[in-house]
């Protein structure tokens, strides 16, 4: 049997560090309100590129079987430590796990079965696992981000980026939305656009301004459907309104409405991942010259015998 080297348990830890980091960063995404900084080239996309490049180097390199098997498990599946357990977690968690652990076999069978060094050849099969998996976990932890609550269709933090971005659209509905608005602020603007801009509805007497104040937030409610106090922000009703609305459209199924939201993200994900696939590759590729170039792997040619059946 096979023993296991010092190379082989370094990278085995450094993937699964690498998971834990990846499912860190992703969890900030999703929970703490930074979808504005996921792009391309942030660092939740940085460490998915260093996680699969890891992975498929553990994969690939590990040859005692337990070894790898338990690199992959964990990497997968240990960031579900990091997210509010709810029940789906476990089921996320064997699922994910089962990804790495296929994913990891696929590698090393085509890496043994290989008789020259190929990257796509010996990556098409597990890598596309891994990345299925790493959508499976992200799409659990969009599902935890929204907190169980069959009434939401986005976290809250994702909906909170989104709403700048379509402000301008939105004045066009809203007259005077601003996201950062008070929903008073949004009442008055509106009293004043229906004022014709002859009378400021601010200068009106204290009493005044609060029947105007106190109408509006009524008639504002009930257009939305839901029940104002005025010290909302505009982002917060908007968001209640959106939920309240897909709840109303999809009405004794709205139960499930999280599932199809989390679906719909890990399809999104999934498309994400395709070109992350291809630029692994040529990362992967790029890695493996320089692991040989430090010494870290080291090429030899080998003499292997070819069983073939032929006519």
């Amino acid at each position: 049997m096979h023993q296991s080297n010092a190379k082989e348990i370094t990278l085995g830890i450094l993937t699964i560090a690498a998971g834990v980091l990846n499912a860190y960063l992703w969890r900030g995404v999703l929970f703490a309100g930074e979808f504005q900084n996921a792009a391309f080239y942030s660092l939740p996309v940085l460490s998915l590129f260093a996680f699969a490049i890891l992975f498929s180097l553990s994969s690939a390199f590990i040859r005692e079987r337990i070894v790898r098997t338990a690199t992959a498990v964990l990497a997968l599946a240990s960031g579900f430590l990091l997210v509010p357990y709810q029940p789906v977690m476990l089921s996320g968690a064997v699922l994910a796990a089962a990804g790495g652990w296929y994913g990891a076999e696929q590698i090393a069978n085509e890496y043994s079965a290989s008789n020259f060094f190929s990257v796509r050849k010996i990556l098409r099969g597990g890598l596309p696992v891994f990345f299925t998996a790493v959508a499976l976990v992200l799409a659990v932890f969009y599902l935890a981000s929204i907190g169980g609550n069959d009434q939401a269709f986005l976290p809250k933090a994702l909906f909170d980026a989104i709403v700048p971005l379509i402000e301008q659209p939105l004045q066009g509905i809203l007259p005077g939305f601003r996201s950062a608005a008070a929903v008073d602020d949004l009442v008055l603007a509106l009293a004043a656009q229906q004022l014709g801009g002859g009378l400021d509805p601010g200068t009106l007497p204290g009493a005044e301004r609060d029947a105007l104040l106190r109408q509006g937030r009524q008639a504002l409610g009930e257009q939305l459907g839901i029940p104002l106090s005025g010290k909302e922000k505009a982002t917060d009703i908007l968001y209640e309104a959106t939920n309240v609305q897909v709840a109303k459209f999809l009405g004794p199924y709205q139960r499930y409405l999280p599932f199809l939201a989390a679906a719909g993200f890990f399809l999104a994900i999934k498309t994400f991942t395709l070109p992350v696939y291809w630029i692994t590759l040529i990362l992967f590729a790029l890695m493996i010259k320089l692991l040989v170039a430090v010494g870290f792997l080291t090429e030899k040619t080998k003499t292997v015998e070819v069983t073939r059946i032929e006519l």
